[in-house]
């Protein structure tokens, strides 16, 4: 059994394409997600953190906990070592007690991007007729706030406090000094956080105020993140950074003022989309290098290709993705060498006029096929 805080690789998808499944979990604080990952996942991420909190804020006997485990997708999440059923309802009941309610905070840079993407995926576990009530009231639960640029960003973390925390009367007042119009200080967070999502940090790389600064620009916004969510609460809250576009990219070590060679520069994808531009310059730093440095695990997304190309007016066949998380060197220190890499494998399915049901035709569909 696990101890202390961790991260389900399942969590990321909706239950009803897990349930069968047992449970991916990585003894870890905090995890960074690069390459193609469903854009879904981040908010199923926080539905699922938010279900866990509601099913653990009602004590129930040990008989219904464990069905609703085996409805679910059988989490190993209690660290309960007991040998008769006396001591496994104490230990429940005393664990349950000890639950905080849960929030979720995520960090993005752009609305319209963020939507559109929802959008084009039209994930039908949460758009389509497969949804439900509860699953619209928790979205509405989830806190998302928009900062548009890394300055936004920076100014956020930089001020960000909880509404009663004893700093936040001096953060209120600092706030007004400012002559902003607005009554409510943006920086303040009505609750306590317990899981933290920055989407696509990665983008702020194409803001003229961070060309030419090299790897600093993108460490600087990891290091800001991780610093502030580790010392704003007494109980820090899981990180999760998901970055697709990072996987590929690397930036020079030095920034422009500082190389003695022009020939270090931002690597991104060849034309035709595919592997990163080989630049073979030891001068830059991967992405997922600087990830690895701040978070237990990186996982990355990588398409898998089909056997056979496909044929011409046939269609749309199920994409094939492997999902692969290494923890960091300082994590390894902590776990054991089967824990070091783990992952699962999942298929986006195209809703077609084929689908059983009939209905959400054009949608997507995610299954959890290998964990």
């Amino acid at each position: 059994m696990l101890a202390g805080p961790s991260i389900d690789l399942l969590d990321l998808f909706a239950p009803a394409a897990t349930a069968s499944h047992l449970p991916v979990v990585l003894a870890a604080s905090s995890l960074a997600l690069v390459g193609p990952i469903p854009s879904s996942s981040l908010l199923h991420l926080a539905l699922n953190h938010l279900r866990q909190g509601q099913q653990h804020a009602e004590p129930r006997s040990p008989t219904q906990q464990l069905s609703e485990r085996a409805r679910g997708k059988q989490r190993v999440r209690d660290d309960i070592e007991s040998d008769d059923d006396e001591g496994f309802d104490e230990a429940i009941l005393q664990e349950l007690g000890q639950r905080q309610e849960r929030h979720v905070l995520i960090l993005t840079s752009e609305e319209a991007a963020l939507r559109s993407e929802l959008v084009r995926e039209c994930d039908v576990s949460l758009f389509g007729s497969r949804s439900d009530s509860e699953t619209a009231r928790l979205l509405d639960l989830v806190d998302i706030r928009y900062l548009p640029s890394s300055a936004h960003l920076s100014y956020f973390l930089s001020t960000v406090h909880v509404f009663a925390s004893p700093h936040a009367p001096d953060a209120q007042a600092a706030y007004q000094e400012t002559g902003a119009k607005s009554l409510v200080d943006p920086s303040c967070l009505v609750h306590e956080p317990t899981l933290v999502i920055l989407h696509a940090p990665s983008d702020y790389l194409e803001e003229p105020a961070n060309e030419g600064c090299g790897i600093e620009a993108y460490a600087s916004l990891v290091v800001q993140f991780v610093s502030t969510f580790t010392r704003l609460v007494q109980d820090p809250p899981l990180l999760v950074v998901c970055d697709p576009l990072a996987a590929p990219l690397s930036l020079p070590i030095l920034p422009a003022r500082l190389q003695s060679r022009g020939t270090a520069k931002k690597r991104s994808l060849d034309d035709d989309g595919g592997a990163p531009v080989p630049d073979g310059d030891r001068n830059s730093m991967p992405l997922k290098r600087v990830l690895a440095r701040f978070f237990d695990y990186v996982g990355e997304a990588e398409e898998i290709a089909p056997d056979s190309p496909p044929q011409h007016h046939t269609p749309a066949r199920p994409r094939r993705f492997l999902l692969s998380c290494e923890a960091s060197p300082s994590a390894r220190l902590k776990i054991p060498p089967a824990a070091h890499r783990l992952g699962l494998e999942f298929v986006l399915h195209q809703v077609g006029e084929d689908d059983p049901e009939r209905a959400d035709v054009g949608g997507m569909r995610i299954e959890v096929v290998e964990s």
